[in-house]
């Protein structure tokens, strides 16, 4: 009797030290799960969940074209935007949704704006830059008139690339003495004509016009292009031409208006952009209210969402130095992919259904890009350890708590 007592306790304390040794191979998997878990929860934390980037390419902006309805217009621009190739980047982060819902005034929104959109200043100023030849070109052949049977796509804008390069170093005497000479060499070479004295003036005059109303407090900037531009096309298309997006407007009461400072806020294209969170001061109280208590609600679940991973981080470390290792991860299973679910499967679903079902909208090269994805890579790495690490480590636990309660039975039972 007392034999078989004495297997009973030592088959018991086998399988104890079987567990203890199977619970110290869960150390490793904790924490390879601790460091996911904050790589994760850190990164949806501080990091941008919407981090949208769209490509402005020549096929968008030819169906954009299409879709415009320009009339005779839509070969002036689509020669002035043919070169165009950029990317317009917008982003969101919980902690400036946080600021703009608990504001006490709607600053918090102005400044949300202006942050999502703070990339979007430098792409006009790069689409400037690649937009500006083909609108000088386009304003000199006008004024000197396109041979017959010459086509926009025919005329040569390389020859103005001198300048622009000029202008964007801050030279504007020496972009302008390789304007003129440029003017004549286009002239010659690509017109196969001579301008005489009082068009060269014009030209002067309106090169002049445009480049000044680019330059602010003494400093050129691409960025203004989209009025310099129309002033262009008003110039030489006796004000019947406009852009896509950019109130038309006669250069001269543009001009006018510009130098006196009485131009008209908060109608063209450019002044949405240099300060876009402007625009929320001309919301009512109501729609503030209500978009302020959206961040709010917004900023919450973020903060929420990335703080499951923070506490599964927090349980993971805790639980190494513990005798029970493992460690409940069915709350992450369950959230931890929606963050990339709602800011980037979905917008990319939508993005390819849309056009099915509205035909007039273009198809839009999108990159959803954001800690999101960081999350969602994490998401896959925790089920991956859990399925082929963790989950046969446990399975064994359990054979071994089977064994230790098979023989505290038979010590019962001896007994």
């Amino acid at each position: 009797m007392e034999t078989e007592t004495n297997r009973t306790a030592d088959g018991r304390a086998a399988a104890r030290q079987a567990e203890a040794a199977l619970q110290q191979k869960l150390v490793w998997p904790n924490i390879a799960i601790l460091v996911i878990a904050l790589t994760a929860g850190l990164a949806l934390l501080f990091g941008p969940w919407l981090d949208l980037r769209v490509k402005i390419d020549a096929p968008l902006v030819q169906e954009v074209l299409e879709t415009a309805d320009l009339g005779d217009d839509a070969d002036i621009a689509q020669f002035v935007l043919k070169d165009v190739q950029a990317e317009v980047r917008v982003s969101l982060t919980p902690a400036t949704l946080l600021q703009a819902g608990t504001a006490s005034d709607r600053g918090g929104l102005r400044e949300l704006v202006n942050y999502a959109l703070r990339d979007v200043t430098e792409t006009v100023a790069q689409i400037g830059k690649q937009v500006l030849p083909a609108a000088i070109t386009l304003a000199v052949a006008e004024s000197i008139t396109l041979p017959e049977g010459m086509s926009y796509e025919d005329l040569d804008t390389t020859v103005f690339n001198e300048t622009i390069e000029l202008l964007d170093e801050q030279k504007p005497e020496e972009a302008k003495q390789s304007f003129l000479a440029a003017v004549d060499t286009f002239a010659s070479e690509s017109l196969d004509t001579e301008i005489d004295e009082e068009t060269r003036a014009e030209i002067e005059d309106i090169y002049d016009e445009a480049i000044g109303l680019m330059t602010v407090d003494g400093e050129f900037s691409f960025a203004r292009l989209p009025d310099a531009a129309q002033v262009l096309l008003d110039k030489y298309s006796g004000g019947q031409a406009s852009l896509p997006g950019v109130r038309a407007r006669g250069a001269r009461e543009y001009t006018a208006g510009f130098a006196e400072g009485e131009a008209e806020s908060g109608d063209t294209l450019l002044e949405i952009l240099e300060d876009p969170g402007r625009y929320v001061d001309e919301l009512d109280d109501e729609t503030v209210a209500l978009l302020m208590q959206g961040c709010l609600i917004a900023a919450v679940a973020m903060i929420a969402l990335a703080s499951v991973w923070l506490i599964l981080a927090l349980f993971a470390l805790v639980h190494i130095f513990t005798p029970n290792k493992k460690v409940a991860m069915w709350y992450v299973k369950l959230l931890g992919l929606l963050p990339f679910l709602l800011f980037v499967a979905l917008p990319l679903l939508a993005l390819a259904v849309l056009p099915a079902f509205v035909p007039s909208m273009p198809a839009i090269a999108a990159a959803f890009l954001g800690m999101t994805v960081v999350a969602a890579v994490c998401y896959v790495a925790l089920w991956l350890i859990s399925i082929f690490w963790c989950h046969p480590i446990r399975e064994r636990i359990e054979a071994a708590r089977e064994k230790q309660a098979y023989a505290a039975r038979e010590a019962r039972e001896a007994n």
